[in-house]
């Protein structure tokens, strides 16, 4: 972030922080006698639980519901802390409800950090809850065009600026009620605001379709009876106890005995191995070493593990560093693994995601696992290595003690599914229906911030 100077024609007596200005959004304050609403009166409830401190007590899915983090809220498949609902002293104020906007409220100014960013809740997130550094946004008229405007001005680069803008504090910022009430929000004309609130409108449902035809896709091997064996085995995580009669790559007892039985089952049930499903040379780690901080146009934009796994990802912008681009780059055809960090139930280690979602020219983190299967075959590895059986059996590759690494041979020796015509190609159809709704969601809400930014900003101020 470039350090800049620049002057105010009159400093507020409610915000007497550097921070609280901007160039941009004090052109957007100017602005805003022209033809603006404050954010406060489009809204019903503005942060509800916003900085409500409780004590987690975690419990197991059927007695609990499930808690969202800052980084949950913008998962692509968002997966909670399960704890007690009497844990709130007043739980309704937490619940996410449909189009909602969700907005990361604790943080630092980072350029690719979460805070100030905001998500609108489709039906992946509803029904579960937030915790108190999310700020939620509850419309008076969810579905009314203004209010879904509303949230992609909020949502864009300008919009995320606005947002920072209200924050107090030192080393974790967090928002003031009344500054961020009366950010104003710009008009359009009516037939502009359809047009985005169409955009926004589509970017929900088409997120929501994803969700659906990827647990469609799963469902088919789930409904395996070797694999609802083996999701009877390792779905919950506790100390096990393994008999192993197989050979022993590695002495480590977590490789044989963390997935409860699942893995010595799956083997047995299953003649074909990862490694039978795998183009050549189609399993490895990345090169990437040296980061050397820029800014855009110049080098490329590098994703950490967090970012893989994001909806609305927050890059960094680095200098090519001059290894080969096949273990820099994205692989269009493949699929990420999480493959460093710890094993701690939620951490993204063995979390899987597919390299269709993302930009071929984005570099990635080294510590990301590079899977190829054979094209028949991606999207049904995809299915299984993101399902929570295939997510237990990745996390037993785990070698090393603080920062475990997934060890490639055991990756190439695990087992995989073996499917009817009929089921492969089902599993197969609604991959790519998930993939096709996924883009268009990114793509529709891409374009409804490109209208603010790009025709409403500019015609608003000049």
């Amino acid at each position: 972030m470039i350090r800049s100077s620049f002057m105010v024609p009159s400093v507020r007596s409610a915000a007497l922080r550097a921070l609280n200005y901007s160039p941009r959004t004090e052109l957007i304050r100017a602005a805003a006698k022209r033809r603006s609403v404050r954010l406060s009166s489009l809204v019903e409830e503005l942060g509800p639980a916003y900085g409500t401190v409780f004590t987690r007590v975690d419990c197991t899915s059927e007695h609990g519901i499930e808690l969202l983090s800052q980084s949950d809220m913008f998962a692509a498949e968002p997966q909670g802390r399960i704890i007690r609902r009497d844990s709130m002293a007043k739980p309704e104020r937490h619940e996410i409800k449909r189009l909602q906007v969700l907005i990361a409220g604790a943080g630092t100014l980072g350029e690719n950090e979460l805070y100030g960013r905001a998500i609108i809740a489709d039906g992946r997130l509803v029904g579960k809850y937030v915790g108190p550094d999310a700020m939620t946004l509850t419309f008076k008229e969810p579905e009314a065009p203004l209010s879904l405007f509303a949230y992609a001005f909020l949502a864009s680069p300008t919009g995320v600026a606005a947002i920072r803008s209200t924050s107090y504090g030192t080393k974790i910022l967090r928002f003031r009620d009344d500054l961020f009430g009366s950010l104003p929000i710009p008009l359009a004309d009516e037939e502009t605001i359809e047009r985005v609130a169409v955009l926004a409108r589509r970017c929900v449902e088409q997120r929501e379709t994803y969700a659906r035809e990827l647990q469609a896709a799963r469902r088919v091997l789930e409904d395996l009876p070797e694999m609802r064996e083996a999701h009877a085995m390792c779905a919950e995580r506790k100390a096990n106890v393994a008999h192993w009669d197989g050979p022993l790559p590695t002495l480590r007892a977590w490789t044989y005995a963390s997935s409860g039985g699942a893995l010595g089952l799956l083997k047995r049930r299953w003649a074909t191995q990862v490694a039978d499903i795998l183009k050549p040379n189609g399993l490895f780690h990345g090169l990437l070493r040296q980061r050397v901080a820029c800014e855009s146009p110049h080098g490329i934009s590098l994703l950490s593990q967090r970012d893989i796994f994001l909806l609305r990802r927050v890059p960094r912008r680095i200098v090519h560093p001059g290894c080969d681009e096949r273990a820099l780059f994205v692989p269009r055809n493949g699929i990420l693994v999480g493959s460093r960090g710890q094993l701690s139930e939620g951490s993204l280690f063995g979390r899987a995601e597919l390299g269709s979602c993302f930009h071929s020219q984005t570099a990635i983190t080294q510590d990301i696992l590079r899977v190829l299967p054979i094209e028949e075959h991606l999207e049904t590895a995809y299915a299984f290595m993101s399902s929570l059986v295939g997510l237990r059996l990745l996390q037993s590759t785990a070698v090393g003690t603080s920062i475990p690494i997934m060890r490639l041979d055991l990756v190439r020796d695990l087992p995989f599914p073996e499917l009817t015509k009929k089921d492969h190609a089902s599993v197969r159809e609604s991959v790519k229906r998930a993939l096709g709704a996924r883009l268009e969601a990114d793509a529709t809400e891409s374009e409804a911030i490109r209208i603010i930014e790009e025709e409403v900003l500019p015609a608003w101020l000049a």
